[in-house]
């Protein structure tokens, strides 16, 4: 009776209940699974707490040397907020409280958790020991601080006071953390007050040339009268450098897969065409000479011409498509033109094409390729994924950008959850990414049932505009 009294009690607690003993979980209440989004609590007692329980890796340092000092013997008790994120990844605020208590014979850890996201994050953790709290603020690797509405420092931890370029009494924050006179253009200051809710953003310090990702959410400062804020800051500079890596990869391998199609287009035109060209003719020379011999050998050799012909055509249409000639040849407008013409007379899809302002605008190559790749990919959706009657390209050149606009009628799709295999078959991505290869703007609306738009802007490169048109 005793045992299942003790069990309805503790199912019921609003607060996740944690024993550790030896780094593993000996025991975990529903609530503490709830909180940081497990569904079945019961298959994590048992497993390392520390490298399998608790799901974020980049607190659990924090969260590991809390319990280290309390298995020390300096502390019986220990009451402190932290940073932390459910399974999901989902970040939030805990606050937790730890003590030290002895399980058939030996040290553990019996802890409590409640989740503080609603109750303004260090506001209500601050009822905690102050001085606890400062340790373990200040052993952070993350920046920390609270600023005022009026641009004040009132709390900087460890790792922020080092980063300061000046005294925190007598300087505002965008001349301490930026070196700025002004404000910084990017400051989330009134949407914070506004919102009353957390708010994340990625910023770039020039002074220190280091990007950060940033949560900030108000605050009430014990002694302080004014609105405040609570910031913080991660270093991403790693990250972002991975990733920009990755960019500049994934955009040399579209230029190398356009250079190769070039190589590949002219090898099929020059030699295989030529050659295949040649034995036609060669065919039908020998049909002449044989036109009065015995049997079926004229027919014989008609046959073969007419096979030949057709292997000439298909060579053309194989070069064209890896690199259409009409592009070198006449430019983008043509191109695209062409383009059009040739997906309405193969599948009886109405293609409205305008321009304006093109005339006497010359984009570099890249821009140009990348652009027609754009519109192929746009209009083999509407073929095989939209079945749309009408599509509308319109192709704008004001200065200093050229704008593209792709509509069509067909099914659309819900961009939000296009993901995964139907996302790659939309082939989004690689238009993104080749838009992005020119520092342009890639932009997509759709709705079920209401069709598709694209829109596509790329900056007109200086040198590009003094190239003379094609003739």
């Amino acid at each position: 009776m005793k045992t299942d009294l003790f069990a309805s009690i503790v199912a019921n607690l609003s607060d996740g209940i944690y024993v550790i003993q030896h780094d593993r979980a000996i025991f975990l209440n529903q609530r503490f699974g709830e909180i940081f989004g497990y569904r079945d609590h019961e298959s994590l007692i048992g497993c390392d707490m520390f490298g399998t329980v608790y799901p974020d890796w980049q607190s659990v340092d924090l969260f590991r040397k809390v319990h280290e000092q309390l298995l020390s013997g300096n502390y019986e008790k220990i009451s402190w907020g932290q940073p932390s994120a459910k399974v999901d990844g989902t970040p939030f605020w805990i606050e937790v409280e730890a003590r030290l208590i002895e399980v058939q014979g030996e040290p553990a850890v019996f802890g409590t958790f409640l989740d503080r996201t609603d109750c303004k994050l260090i506001g209500e953790a601050m009822h905690a020991s102050q001085e606890t709290l400062r340790l373990l603020l200040d052993a952070m690797e993350d920046r920390v601080y609270v600023v005022t509405d009026d641009y004040r420092l009132v709390y900087a931890n460890r790792k922020m006071k080092a980063a300061l370029r000046g005294e925190m009494e007598k300087e505002y924050c965008y001349k301490l953390c930026r070196g700025l006179d002004v404000p910084c253009e990017d400051c989330s200051t009134d949407h914070v007050f506004i919102s009353e809710r957390p708010m994340q953003k990625e910023y770039f310090n020039q002074l220190a040339q280091c990007w950060y990702s940033v949560i900030e959410l108000p605050v009430r400062m014990p002694g302080i009268d004014r609105p405040t804020k609570l910031a913080v800051a991660r270093d991403i500079t790693e990250r972002k450098e991975a990733e920009e890596k990755v960019r500049a990869l994934s955009h040399r391998l579209i230029n190398v897969q356009e250079d190769e199609r070039k190589h590949l287009s002219r090898e099929l035109h020059d030699d295989l065409g030529q050659r295949l060209n040649a034995a036609k003719i060669a065919v039908d020379l020998l049909a002449q000479d044989l036109s009065g011999a015995p049997g079926d050998v004229a027919a014989r050799l008609g046959q073969l011409s007419q096979m030949l012909k057709g292997g000439v055509e298909s060579v053309r249409h194989l070069s064209a498509g890896l690199r259409p000639t009409s592009l070198e040849r006449l430019g983008l407008v043509e191109a695209i033109r062409t383009e059009c013409d040739q997906l309405a007379a193969r599948h009886g899809v109405k293609v409205d094409f305008t321009h304006n302002g093109m005339e006497g605008v010359r984009l570099s190559q890249d821009a140009e390729i990348n652009l027609y790749r754009v519109v192929q990919e746009a209009l083999n959706n509407v073929v095989k994924h939209a079945g749309a009657s009408e599509v509308g390209i319109q192709l704008v050149a004001s200065h200093p950008i050229v704008r593209m606009r792709i509509r069509d009628n067909g099914t659309g799709f819900d961009p939000a959850s296009c993901k995964g295999k139907r996302c790659d078959g939309l082939g989004l991505v690689g238009m993104a990414e080749r838009v992005e290869l020119l520092h342009g703007s890639f932009k997509i609306h759709s709705n079920p049932g209401m069709g598709t738009r694209l829109t596509v802007e790329i900056p007109i490169a200086e040198e590009a505009q003094a190239e003379p048109a094609r003739k």
